[in-house]
């Protein structure tokens, strides 16, 4: 990943593209509420069996957002609808701009021309359009929030900001996440600090010994706090007739195949397509031409392919809202491919 000066991209997509990003995350934040409403969140004391305990297990253990909408709930004096709808709309703002950000300082991106950059963009609002439209089917509160942190950690990989704070505030970031999302926040530290021990493919700006360490203690504390919400705070909450491994059962009920193909269909596409210009050059995959040179984005990528496999075994995959955090960050690597696949042969990526 390499810093792009702004000054390249003023009269670029940039201005639409956000207000397109924007104007969906309005109507989605204006659906979210009427969503929340029917789920029964208009009731004030709605979240009280969650904060006394007495949810089952893992709702249980989801209590960062809970805690933060009552918090809201109490002081803005609204129901938890609304207090659940404002976390949601200020998660899926900080996600998308973050987001096409990160698409702006890709090389690819950098050293497009206009046309291209406008294609780029066009793909990067398309895939955030189509993966937000997936966010009502079998909605869940943590999910933006969870994206919004996902995405805030992925543009701190991604970009040199003074060690001690970059280093905190990735810190910071896993540990809000892992109060509601320990597993998303587990696994994609792993996922970073896989990539950064393999040393191939281009580095991450942090320094390697650091980035390395930020991500270790990300992992474990990760695992820390999910057993300190189980184990100590919450040990009365139980999955009940719920089955944990589902592995099974995703293999054989065909009705839960269609949303998850359809949902990680561009995903699919990527991996595609590194896969096959990796077996023409005889290389690696996510060789040169196969994947775009954005290490941030790759490192996400390995942690998603772990999540993948966390999902399928213990997840239903009809409930692809699941995988949303990772789809988002993958959002901008995605265009970045596609904008290679078709760039002229003078434009190098």
């Amino acid at each position: 990943m390499e810093a792009v000066s702004a000054e390249r991209t003023l009269d670029g997509p940039r201005r639409s593209a956000r207000v397109l990003l924007l104007a969906a995350v309005a109507a989605t934040t204006y659906l979210d509420y009427f969503a929340y409403k029917q789920q029964g969140y208009g009731a004030p004391d709605v979240l009280d069996a969650r904060l006394l305990g007495h949810a089952p297990a893992p709702e249980q253990y989801r209590m960062g957002v809970f805690v933060a909408a009552h918090w809201l709930a109490a002081h803005l004096h609204v129901v938890p609808a609304m207090a659940l709808t404002l976390i949601d709309g200020i998660s899926a703002v900080i996600a998308v701009l973050l987001l096409f950000n990160m698409l702006e300082r890709t090389t690819t991106y950098a050293r497009a021309g206009r046309t291209l950059q406008w294609f780029g963009a066009t793909v990067l609002v398309l895939l955030l359009v189509w993966w937000l439209g997936w966010l009502f089917w079998l909605q869940k509160p943590e999910t933006l929030p969870a994206t919004a942190l996902v995405s805030v950690m992925l543009w701190l990989w991604g970009n040199r900001v003074p060690l001690p704070a970059q280093v905190l505030a990735l810190l910071a970031a896993t540990l809000a996440l892992a109060t509601f999302r320990a597993d998303i926040a587990c696994l994609l530290n792993a996922g970073v600090l896989l990539y950064v021990l393999a040393g191939r493919g281009p580095q991450l700006p942090l320094r390697r010994s650091a980035a390395a360490l930020a991500a270790a203690v990300g992992a474990t504390a990760s695992v820390g706090i999910q057993l300190w919400l189980a184990r100590i705070v919450y040990p009365q909450a139980g999955y009940g007739r719920v089955k944990l491994w589902q592995l099974m059962p995703n293999l054989i009920h065909a009705t839960r195949w269609p949303p998850f193909v359809l949902f990680l269909l561009p995903l699919l596409w990527m991996a595609q397509n590194g896969a096959q210009h990796a077996s023409q050059r005889g290389s690696q995959w996510g060789a040169r031409r196969g994947l775009p040179r954005d290490a941030a984005g790759r490192a996400v990528l390995v942690g998603a392919v772990l999540y993948l496999a966390l999902w399928c075994t213990i997840g239903k995959i009809d409930e692809v809202r699941i995988f949303l955090p990772f789809a988002f960050a993958l959002a901008p690597l995605t265009s970045a491919a596609a904008m290679e696949r078709v760039q002229p042969p003078g434009i190098t990526g």
